[in-house]
């Protein structure tokens, strides 16, 4: 059985024995926070327990370095959507240290891709169409200065009303301490 079959099969018994209950709230943050962070499985449970944060609390979005790539990317809509829609009045961007997306070089990744069977004109394609994919790729050097740059192009974003306060931190994925960084 594989892992994503195990998955499921979990998940039948979950639903059956009526465990979602104690989930149960609704889709409005109560806290009116929305958290970007690393997608880092080191924060899974660490991160909320870290804050305190309860089921229904907050609007978690996550991805690779708790990062934007794009002033029109799925983050940027997601936090658009959780201001706009959902009442966020505030975010946080949480990255940490030893973050896997630091020191990442686009070339790495590439070469990587050819080995898997990627063809380097359909890695050519994603230029052609727009993307710059080495950029796209690259992770950053100082945590500190990525979540800075993050909180920054969230600040600046067009649509993001200036009312609401947005705030970047470094968490320690062993301890859970959280340091404000801007």
């Amino acid at each position: 059985m594989s892992n994503i079959e195990e998955l499921v099969e979990f998940n039948k018994r979950f639903v059956e024995n009526k465990e979602y209950e104690k989930y149960k709230t609704t889709k409005y943050p109560s806290k009116k926070i929305a958290i970007l962070s690393c997608m880092d499985t080191r924060l899974t449970e660490l991160l909320p327990a870290a804050l305190n944060i309860q089921n229904g609390d907050v609007k978690m979005i996550k991805n690779a370095g708790a990062l934007i790539s794009s002033p029109l990317g799925s983050v940027m809509r997601s936090l658009i959507i959780a201001i706009y829609e959902l009442g966020v009045e505030e975010i946080m961007v949480i990255n940490h240290y030893d973050c896997g997306m630091q020191n990442i070089h686009s070339s790495s990744i590439i070469e990587k891709m050819l080995e898997r069977g990627i063809q380097e004109k359909d890695i050519e394609l994603m230029n052609y169409l727009g993307m710059d994919i080495k950029k796209w790729l690259n992770g950053f050097d100082n945590p500190c200065i990525s979540v800075k740059e993050t909180v920054q192009n969230i600040k600046l974003h067009p649509l993001i009303p200036k009312d609401i306060k947005v705030s970047g931190f470094l968490i320690d994925p062993d301890t859970g301490r959280l340091d404000f960084i801007a």
